[in-house]
């Protein structure tokens, strides 16, 4: 798949550094280009500076749950556009409907495959 310049960039939001960073790496054979945050705080500054085209965003984090940054993406005029994509170990039917109500565009359980992470990246791509 080749991301256009307009929609290029990937946040990964999770706090386990290696996979955040294998995640990234997997990210960028898929044509975008990618950047690593390990907490809402540095997420928070990375969405305002960024604005990525795509959050790939971990619910579980050390200075809190993920979906308040997808609340605060999606509630923000400047990033509503913005794709988030939640990432969680498991993920029930009330977390999948509370992320899909703030407007999260698509789930991925971990571990997942890379034709699982590319067509999600498609899905959100084309959602933008």
């Amino acid at each position: 798949m080749n991301a256009t310049a307009e929609f290029s960039h990937v946040l990964v939001v999770d706090d386990n550094l290696d996979a955040a960073e294998v995640l990234a790496l997997l990210i960028e054979t898929e044509g975008f280009t990618a950047s690593v945050a390990r907490n809402l705080a540095t997420a928070r500054g990375e969405v305002r500076a960024r604005r990525p085209a795509i959050v790939l965003l971990d619910l579980n984090l050390p200075d809190g749950n993920g979906l308040a940054l997808l609340s605060e993406i999606k509630s923000d005029p400047q990033t509503a556009r913005v794709q988030v994509v939640v990432l969680s170990g498991m993920l029930d039917d009330k977390v999948m409907a509370q992320a899909r109500a703030l407007g999260a565009c698509a789930f991925l359980v971990k571990p997942f495959e890379h034709d699982q992470l590319s067509q999600v990246l498609q899905l959100a791509q084309a959602a933008a």
